[in-house]
């Protein structure tokens, strides 16, 4: 009897032990509507960006890998974000991202122009410089080499630009509940450019909480095979200065430590150069005006390699059409 009790008695610990182990999900959740409404109450109070950054990246090229950058909170400001949002509130936008050296010299830009119907990304390490770039209209197009994320969707790690709301048109979003981990799971889906497709293109997990404001934690994006090729974690909300406005309290926030990593597939041959990028952002502000024209793709002398250069639209109705607005 004595040993049974003993064995009693530990079983009891370990179950205790491995609750107290677990996170409970929390028992009550909010609607879609109201998910939405938070994060673009949020985002609508963010007509543009300027933000000094710390930034790391790791590129790949011609087998070889190495690492610009730091984002040590010791390290110096070394790199520049913009955004200027369209007229359209869900995009396409001008954004650009660029990383300098000390003395100013510019190393890389990844970025999207409107005026151009562009988005590129180039680097320029010592004697070695190469560029890409796509048109928007082709962005996540099947055969698409090199980057086969539309650009435009990457501003997601941001959480300043609106999402779709209107639950019955496309682009749509779809709800979903994880509880490994705890969150709320927003489906973006879209058609494809060229063939029409209606297809995922990324998923966003909120923080599933009760009380405070739901944020974006995680996102996944997809190719359009569907494979998921990269993944987003973003954390350190902090709040941006804007113009005055008594009526808008409190300020509209953002991450400001973002990481974003690409997955690589077994056999899957993956021209995208870029293997993770870590982002840390400060002195976000609205405050600063500049030009969209800042973010227009003009490549250093070197290679340049259009990843769309085999693809076009199909001429003529009912042929394909491109990705919604």
């Amino acid at each position: 009897m004595r040993y049974f009790r003993i064995g009693a008695m530990l079983g009891l610990v370990l179950t205790a032990l491995g609750t107290a182990g677990c996170p409970q999900c929390p028992t009550t959740c909010v609607s879609i509507d109201q998910l939405l409404r938070e994060y673009n109450d949020n985002a609508e109070a963010v007509p543009r960006l300027w933000a000094r950054t710390r930034i790391a990246v790791t590129l790949v090229d011609e087998g070889r890998t190495f690492t610009w950058g730091s984002t040590s909170p010791l390290a110096s400001p070394n790199g520049l974000l913009l955004l200027f949002k369209g007229d359209d509130r869900l995009g396409p936008h001008d954004f650009v991202l660029v990383g300098r050296e000390l003395a100013g010299l510019e190393l890389f830009r990844v970025g999207a122009s409107t005026a151009q119907g562009k988005y590129y990304f180039w680097y320029r390490l010592g004697d070695k410089s190469c560029a890409w770039w796509g048109r928007h209209a082709l962005a996540g197009a099947p055969d698409v080499k090199g980057l086969p994320v539309d650009p435009n969707q990457l501003l997601a790690v941001l959480g300043v630009c609106e999402i779709p709301d209107d639950l019955t048109a496309l682009p749509g979003i779809a709800l979903t509940m994880s509880t490994k981990p705890c969150a709320y799971v927003l489906t973006y889906f879209d058609r494809q450019a060229v063939t029409g497709r209606i297809g995922f293109r990324r998923e966003v997990f909120f923080n599933w909480d009760d009380t405070n404001l739901r944020r974006p934690f995680m996102i996944n994006f997809f190719a359009p095979d569907g494979r998921r090729v990269m993944i987003a974690r973003l954390s350190d909300y902090r709040p941006i200065e804007v113009e005055k406005d008594s009526r808008r309290k409190p300020a509209p926030v953002m991450p400001t430590n973002i990481e974003i990593e690409t997955i690589a597939w077994p056999g899957w041959k993956d021209d995208n150069p870029v293997r993770r990028v870590h982002v840390v952002l400060s002195d976000m502000t609205t405050m600063k005006k500049g030009q969209p024209e800042a973010c227009q793709f003009n490549p250093p002398a070197g290679r340049v390699i259009q990843v769309d250069r085999d693809v076009e639209l199909p001429a003529g109705p009912g042929q394909g059409r491109g990705p919604s607005k």
